[in-house]
């Protein structure tokens, strides 16, 4: 049944963000949680989040001291970057020189593809989803990309200050974001002096960090460029800040005059009205809604409380995710999974691991259409009914086909073959859904199947269409309850237009 989009009328702006009545804490909105703010809502996470108060199931799920950790392999690389790299630049032979510098590029590719199967791993354990998540969300704000920072150390310390970040003020995350090296390069901070300012920062931080659009003018862009300069990267890996090349003479922007440096601009930007509502519109694109954003009143209203708390993530994670306003029965089960949410939905749904295979995972996120750490462009990656067309629907039915199709470990090359056995020896090699999972499902009644399989993968306002379907397409099979029948069962409600919605 479809709900009607919440109003001021139906549901008051002071009311929107109170806490979720606990009487309405249920099955239903326990669900539409543990999809929202992670990746999948079984049954059985469904009950243990039942067990607590809603606000201890978020304090559980966003709790601090959850680092991923960087593999010695990384560590090492990062470690003798700067010397090989200046020891590689001194080679007098050119074809020498390129060799070793290809040698650099290619060991610093195979890192990134390790790295990328660490975090899908790391994402997939239930316990450090959602915050995960939300580091994803961060990504889509603060925007860079891999084919620009290219060294796997400085994304993977780029993505662990988005982490550590959740615990901050938002002022507080955009003012480390300023001084990240990977941020610094990517959008030119490192070339920009007090004779020639690159204003490449400080248009993305008002357009797309903190005011968005049209809340600033171009000359607010000219000055504030020229109170981040000085920024600079230190043997290629750390941040540097040079008083040599910083303009000290006074600017004036948003009609405020004195000789600013960056952190002095980004509090004068959170002193407009609309450094309270941007994030919030972001994250409700994120989380809430793909299509009309709620009215503007119910986002003035939290933005207030958010700016009233020194623009506290923690507080803004808290009080969104247990609002009356967010489980309003309007906003379930009808937001598209990104690429990212749909392959780690599938693992946690099927209790499989990550694939080990890096080119194989990398491929298949990027013809779904999150290509790892490579938004299309400084804006991010667009979502909701955009992750959908004829292509990335092909390679969502592709992967879950994959999922269901044992590994003919003879076509393996030579770098799967070992990433195969490591994946083994650390327990991490369950990545095929197997003929006796599957087979304890043929002692189910048609019914029971039907219940079974929609109550697990898809949300409850699907449930009611789909679970007559399943019932008739087993019971019309002349083959019964065989095993092929319900595995081709369980892959077409997987590669339904229901099982693409959260």
């Amino acid at each position: 049944m479809m709900h009607t989009i919440p109003t001021p009328q139906s549901l008051p702006a002071r009311d929107a963000w109170k806490p979720l009545p606990p009487s309405h804490w249920n099955t239903e909105t326990a669900a539409h949680l543990l999809r929202r703010i992670g990746y999948s809502a079984t049954p059985i996470k469904v009950k243990q989040a039942l067990g607590s108060p809603i606000s201890k199931t978020l304090e559980k799920a966003f709790a601090p001291d959850k680092p991923l950790q960087k593999t010695p392999e990384l560590a090492k690389f990062e470690n003798e970057f700067f010397e090989r790299s200046t020891q590689v630049n001194r080679l007098k032979d050119r074809e020498e020189r390129r060799k070793a510098q290809r040698d650099i590029r290619r060991e610093s590719d195979h890192l990134f593809r390790q790295y990328a199967v660490q975090w899908y791993r790391f994402a997939r354990d239930e316990t450090n989803s959602p915050q995960e998540k939300f580091v994803t969300f961060l990504h889509d704000v603060f925007v860079i990309e891999q084919r620009k920072i290219r060294e796997p150390f400085l994304l993977f310390n780029y993505e662990q200050t988005l982490r550590e970040g959740i615990q901050l003020n938002y002022p507080d995350l955009c003012k480390r974001v300023s001084r990240e090296p990977s941020m610094v390069r990517y959008l030119d901070l490192n070339q920009s002096s007090a004779r020639k300012p690159n204003e490449n920062f400080a248009r993305e931080l008002f357009e797309l960090f903190i005011l968005g659009e049209g809340n600033y003018t171009e000359d607010d862009i000219k000055e504030a460029a020229r109170a981040f300069t000085g920024y600079r990267i230190k043997k290629r890996t750390e941040f540097a800040y040079y008083h040599k090349i910083h303009d000290p003479s006074p600017k004036t922007v948003f009609g405020k005059t004195g000789p600013w440096d960056g952190d002095a601009i980004i509090d004068l930007a959170f002193e407009k009205p609309t450094a309270r509502t941007y994030l919030i519109q972001e994250l409700l694109k994120f989380y809430l809604t793909d299509g009309d954003l709620p009215h503007p009143d119910y986002i003035r209203a939290l933005g207030d409380l958010w700016a009233a708390r020194d623009f506290n993530l923690k507080y803004l994670i808290e009080t969104l995710f247990q609002s009356r306003l967010f489980h309003h029965p309007a906003y379930r089960g009808n937001l598209v999974k990104s690429p990212i949410q749909f392959y780690l939905g599938l693992c946690q749904d099927l209790q499989v691991d990550v694939t080990p295979f890096a080119g194989r995972t990398l491929h298949s996120m990027r013809t779904m259409g999150q290509n790892f750490y490579n938004p299309p462009n400084v804006r991010g990656w667009l979502y909701g009914q955009n992750w959908i067309n004829s292509t990335t629907i092909s390679g969502r039915r592709q992967l879950v086909d994959y999922l269901f199709t044992p590994v003919n470990e003879k076509n393996l090359n030579g770098n799967d073959r070992r990433a195969l056995k490591a994946a083994r020896e650390k327990d991490h090699a369950n990545f095929q859904v197997t003929p006796e999972r599957l087979g304890k499902l043929t002692k189910l009644e048609p019914n029971a199947l039907a219940h079974h399989l929609t109550t697990y993968f898809i949300t409850a306002l699907s449930s009611e269409t789909y679970r007559p379907a399943i019932i008739q397409l087993i019971e019309q099979n002349k083959g019964g309850k065989t095993y092929w029948n319900i595995r081709n069962t369980v892959i077409g409600l997987l590669q339904s237009p229901a099982y693409n919605l959260c």
